[in-house]
């Protein structure tokens, strides 16, 4: 009953709140409308350091164990390859753990730094259409092999492989991918092996593409993580996805390997004392999913000395609490409203857009983005570590990103308009619009679970479209697990028709991978001659000049938000929480010449902090 209470009070704050304040540049007459000349409001981004100290002595804690929380309310799927994993959860663990093969540079490019020592330095020769590997014979698995050119070559097969494809539903082996010489003859089965990947030594690899493009600076077509080659010999392809190797007992050339998994629930980890940057300080490690409504509770009786992917909307609980601290950075990533445009084509592996589906027409779609108020759902529900997003990239990625597209700005009577102009009226008046030609216009939302304020957020949606004369119904009248979520949009099951998601663009902003016709990951299942041709001009070679590829960014940026296939709504902080036993932590996602990690954590005490 209190559970079912606190939701009907959060709900009713939401709708009051959001009714009443509008947002930091709303026009305060009627709340309807926000500055739509303003991209970001200074107001709205947050300031977190990224780097912490705590007082106290370091102890000596080899035997301890280090205590992650995953905070989730579902569970995590446990493919333990970085390349081969597909949600975030699972990225979660092994970000921390077992990855860490292809350090980038200061800005997320895999042309590193001469001065920074990595696991693997590759090198980049645009006239010969290649990419060089060159391992660092001091980057090892856990078992004291030293990692090579097998375990790279190992791993572009299994992407590259069909049977492990469709066994797996892998959308890896993408447009990218496909560029490496002979990777299609291979998929396709009519050569046993990739003649693009040119094995020179144990330690050293040549790429050949058929096409050089910028975005294989930022790991377009690299394999970024390994798999261990013997200990894959012998597991056919179309077992791979289930293997003891990728689910049980991977070999790690990270700072910790697997010792033990509880499916979904939890992986206890060792220390890798062959690690490259030298075997991590505390011995024992666990990470544990954590359901979000626990989080707050146990990080006040600190249960954890890390805590990731903790919800915006209890920033507000935790920052003032007296045990912990909190590090962040910009997040590489972007929150939407995404629409379903057409269907995903196996046999031509690409996505067909259907111009006569329920959402084809660009106003309806823009007129649903124009009705959300996202920086005050930002200010007010995630503690202002969210903000309007105006656009696909990022500010992170700097001048690429393009502060001039007004992007989909609260406007409750523009959206209305739109609806208007493009025929979309109330001929029966039962208050809700039909469609053009008269019909009646029914909307199925997907809106994924999580945290106390995903069903607010769900119905706080519905409500603003039924303001603008929308009618529009939860999927499955109910919120959905994050996992069964993305299956069904994968699926591209015929009975959604919108969905609330977000996308981490990770290192690379190149964009093809999420709007490309090639790319499954592509969810609307949309594309244009327009949105092909800016993506060509982001691939061609003519961007690897500087400003030709700024501007051909800049071009995308709009045409992104005048064919809105997806709908930016809110940019945020990536941040994490931190136990003030831990002596030293660095968020940084790039230092010159330095490195940080698990490994690296020291304590200074044997007890976690409590929160006084």
């Amino acid at each position: 009953m209190k559970n079912i209470l606190k939701k009907v009070s959060l709900l009713l704050a939401f709708a009051i709140i959001l009714t009443a304040c509008g947002n930091g540049g709303a026009n305060k007459a009627n709340g309807n409308k926000a500055n739509a000349g303003d991209a970001q409001q200074e107001g709205s981004k947050p300031n977190m350091e990224a780097v912490i100290d705590n007082d106290g002595d370091v102890i000596d804690a080899a035997d301890d164990t280090l205590r992650v929380a995953l905070i989730s309310d579902s569970t995590f799927k446990g493919v333990l390859n970085g390349v081969l994993a597909q949600d975030d959860l699972d990225f979660n663990i092994l970000g921390y753990t077992m990855n860490g093969a292809s350090a980038g540079g200061p800005n997320f490019e895999m042309n590193q730094n001469p001065k920074d020592e990595v696991p693997v330095r590759w090198t980049f020769d645009a006239k010969a259409k290649t990419a060089t590997a060159e391992i660092n014979p001091k980057f090892k698995w856990n078992n004291g092999d030293t990692v090579t050119t097998d375990d790279i070559i190992k791993m572009y097969e299994i992407v590259c492989n069909q049977d492990y494809i469709l066994d797996s539903k892998s959308v890896r082996f993408d447009e990218d991918t496909q560029n490496v010489v002979g990777a299609i003859e291979y998929n396709e089965g009519k050569a046993d092996h990739i003649s693009g990947l040119e094995k020179v030594d144990d330690s050293k690899l040549i790429v050949h593409f058929k096409e050089f493009y910028p975005s294989i600076l930022w790991g377009g077509g690299l394999q970024f993580e390994y798999v261990n080659a013997k200990q894959y010999e012998g597991i056919a392809m179309k077992d791979v996805a289930g293997c003891d190797a990728l689910r049980k007992n991977p070999l790690s050339y990270g700072p910790y390997y697997v010792t033990n998994i509880v499916p979904g629930e939890s992986v206890t980890f060792k220390a890798n004392e062959h690690y490259i940057w030298g075997a991590p300080k505390i011995k024992n490690l666990e990470i544990r999913v954590l359901p979000s409504a626990q989080a707050v509770a146990s990080m006040k009786a600190g249960e954890f000395d890390i805590y990731l992917g903790p919800g915006n909307d209890i920033y507000g609980d935790v920052k003032d609490l007296s045990n912990v601290k909190t590090v962040g950075v910009p997040r590489l990533s972007w929150n939407y409203l995404g629409f379903k445009l057409g269907k995903w084509d196996e046999a031509q592996k690409k996505v067909v857009f259907d111009p006569n589906c329920k959402m084809a027409d660009p106003a309806l779609r823009k007129a649903m983005g124009h009705a959300i108020d996202n920086d005050s759902i930002g200010q007010k529900f995630f503690n202002g570590l969210s903000y309007f997003a105006n656009s696909p990239i990022p500010p992170a990625f700097g001048q690429i990103y393009d502060p001039s597209v007004k992007g989909c700005y609260f406007d409750m009577d523009l959206a209305k308009k739109l609806l208007d102009d493009a025929g979309y009226k109330d001929t029966d008046g039962d208050g809700f619009r039909e469609t053009p030609d008269g019909k009646p216009l029914v909307i199925n939302f997907a809106h994924m679970a999580g945290g106390e304020t995903a069903e607010p957020l769900s119905q706080y949606y519905m409500q603003q479209w039924k303001e603008i004369g929308l009618n529009v119904k939860l999927y499955g009248d109910r919120l959905m697990d994050f996992n069964v979520f993305y299956d069904k949009i994968d699926e591209d099951d015929p009975e959604i028709d919108a969905f609330m998601a977000g996308w981490n663009t990770g290192s690379n902003p190149d964009p093809s991978g999420f709007f490309g016709e090639g790319a499954k990951f592509n969810l609307p299942r949309y594309t244009s001659p327009a949105m092909q041709d800016v993506l060509k001009k982001i691939a061609s070679n003519e961007a690897l000049d500087e400003e030709f590829r700024t501007n051909a960014y800049k071009e995308f940026q709009k045409i992104a938000m005048e064919e809105v296939p997806y709908i930016p709504t809110r940019f945020s902080t990536d941040w994490i929480v931190i136990n003030n036993r831990v002596k030293h932590f660095d968020y940084r996602p790039y230092v010159e010449g330095e490195h940080f990690g698990l490994y690296s954590i020291e304590v200074t005490s044997k007890d976690r902090a409590v929160a006084q």
